[in-house]
């Protein structure tokens, strides 16, 4: 980071910054080690675009509309309801491309039996539910025919897809969606179960609502029985917005904020989305945040680039003069792969690195300065019960009866491109005179880390939730400030101030219980979802003993007002004293807005 000095700044005279340099080197090292309000922002501080909600616990239906129907069973009507015959099998035709045992189950514990001529239809049915569940579009018919052995047999027509056509305006990334929608004319035949890895991929194009519609192929075109054409209706949006305010901050670098984001999808045709973002307290000098970033899919199948720029810079509201000033430049590129793309599970890939620069300022004059050079590989995963995805019980895809999300991360420090060096014995490196030292004296810049959290959700009924957000951070290396693991109200340990704890390792989580759904009965109308919760957050730091502990209580009411606004008041209570705090901490009564447009 270029560390710009204030306009109105004092200047001192070489002597006198050596002198002073070398002074507030041994501040700095009593400040870093006990973690006081003089160290820069926290890494949740910063990515706040990644904090809500980082993780989904929920599923993602295909839209595929058929036209194919089942036609109606002549067999089945009362005039022949008393004929009877011997069964002694069936064949099928028709199902060269899957193997024609794939429907064996549909009439193998009837063989022997008599059976009515009207059980005939019962297999056709029980045939074509198979199909069905399988993910293929099938019409299975039951021919004119004599039954003299027993064997009865039946047509099959599986759907192929031998066209598509786009409708509606996917504006530049129209190129970019005939990339999917081309993958699904090369199956042999057409299988939802299949094809709705590139359905949802097209869907993740963003901007893009993309609905799929089966439908016969014209027989003009010369098209043989079972060719159908994919139509792909498309809604686009261009542009999109939102907006959160909160009182989650700290009275130091200010309690309320607000949160802005927009996105620009599509600019190049690459299934691009840019996105720019701002967050300031509401006393503008206190706290900021801006954040550019774009990303591109790559191919056809999902890979994805993406860099980012983030600017952040804090001067907390302290008893006296505010003389300390931090700053924050964090510089991210990364590429990403969906390994599995379903819309009961997913697992996606990511690999990066990441450049942060960090410099906490005293009156200023350098105090403190993290050069960090991080690579990292990311897995994100969530998983929803299957039954829950086809509206079972009342459960849906949004709501599941069971829903886990969750992600791991490991996270290597480099001592590449200016990364900061170690302090090494006694500190010899860092309290030379002109010298900046790191945040913490003993830190390691080539610290590993690795990380996860997750969500579970468990519904006993769809009115009834239970929610476990665990999360934990371990490594074996004394960790510069950006690195560490924090606990307080934007993770674990509502009603404390953000970085209330904060250390090299560390574990806890949140339990909420919830009653009531969130969805709107009708569209565009109001929900609201009463919850409790208790959150713990413990943290170690290496070289120092024993481990800090924040706990809360709280509860709460969340609510969806309309088609684009959400609203979560909480009070919370503090359970014991923060370090550092004289006293336990007050209830507070927490809240977001969040305005989608």
């Amino acid at each position: 980071m270029i560390a710009v000095m204030k306009a109105g700044a004092r200047q001192q005279d070489p002597k006198m910054k050596s002198i002073l340099r070398s002074s507030l080197s041994v501040l700095a090292s009593i400040w870093a080690l006990s973690s006081v309000a003089a160290q820069a922002q926290t890494r949740e501080e910063i990515q706040r675009d990644l904090l809500d909600p980082s993780l989904q616990a929920q599923g993602q239906s295909v839209a595929v509309d058929s036209e194919v129907t089942r036609p109606a069973c002549p067999l089945a009507g009362e005039e022949f309801a008393d004929l009877k015959f011997t069964f002694t099998g069936a064949n099928f035709t028709g199902l060269e491309a899957i193997g024609s045992d794939f429907v064996a189950p549909a009439y193998l514990d009837l063989i022997g039996n008599e059976l009515s001529v009207a059980a005939i239809c019962d297999i056709r049915d029980q045939a074509s539910d198979i199909l069905r569940d399988a993910g293929y579009l099938a019409v299975v018919r039951v021919p004119v025919q004599e039954i003299d052995d027993g064997r009865v047999d039946f047509n099959i027509v599986l759907a192929r897809m031998t066209g598509v056509q786009i409708r509606g305006d996917a504006g530049n990334s129209a190129k970019a969606l005939q990339q999917y929608v081309n993958k699904l004319t090369e199956q042999p035949v057409f299988n939802v179960n299949q094809a709705e890895r590139y359905l949802l991929l097209a869907r993740d194009i963003p901007g893009l609502d993309v609905r799929l519609l089966m439908q016969p192929a014209p027989p003009e075109s010369g098209a043989r029985p079972g060719d159908v054409i994919g139509i792909f209706n498309v809604i686009r949006d261009p542009v999109q917005f939102d907006a959160t305010v909160q009182n989650f901050g700290s009275q130091s670098v200010g309690r309320v904020g607000a949160f802005g984001r927009v996105r620009f999808n599509g600019l190049t045709g690459l299934a691009d989305q840019t996105t720019i973002s701002l967050y300031s307290t509401a006393d503008i000098q206190e706290q900021n945040v801006v954040q550019i970033g774009h990303d591109m899919k790559l191919g056809g199948d999902g890979f994805t680039l993406g860099g980012n720029l983030t600017f952040a810079w804090s001067q907390p509201d302290i008893v006296g003069d505010d003389l300390f000033e931090s700053e924050t430049f964090i510089g991210t590129i990364y590429a990403a792969y969906p390994f599995k793309r379903t819309q009961t599970s997913n697992i996606y890939g990511r690999i990066g690195f990441e450049l942060i620069d960090q410099e906490v300022e005293f009156s200023g004059l350098a105090l403190t300065e993290d050069q960090l050079r991080i690579g990292f590989a990311r897995i994100e995963f969530n998983s929803i019960d299957a039954a829950s995805l086809g509206g079972a019980g009342g459960y849906s895809s949004i709501e599941p009866k069971f829903g886990l999300a969750g992600a791991v991360e490991m996270r290597q420090g480099l001592g590449v491109l200016g990364a900061s060096e170690a302090c090494g014995v006694g500190f010899v490196n860092c309290i030379a005179p002109n010298v900046v030292p790191p945040s913490r004296l003993d830190g390691d810049p080539t610290g590993f880390v690795v990380r996860g959290e997750a969500q579970i959700d468990y519904r006993p009924s769809p009115e009834f939730l239970i929610r476990m957000r665990p999360r934990f951070q371990y490594s074996p290396d004394a960790l510069l400030g950006y690195e560490q693991v924090s606990g307080g109200n934007y993770t674990s340990g509502r009603g404390f101030d953000p970085g209330a704890v904060i250390g090299d390792s560390g574990f806890g989580g949140q339990i909420e219980l919830a009653y009531g759904s969130l969805v709107p009965q009708v569209p565009g109308g109001r929900a609201f979802q009463p919850y409790v919760f208790f959150d713990l957050m413990s943290v170690s730091i290496n070289n120092l003993p024993g481990q800090q502990d924040i706990s809360s209580l709280g509860g709460g009411l969340r609510a969806s007002l309309g088609r684009s606004i959400y609203l979560d008041v909480f009070g919370a209570v503090p359970l014991e004293r923060a370090p550092f705090q004289v006293e336990r901490g007050d209830f507070r009564l927490l809240a977001t807005l969040s305005v989608q447009l």
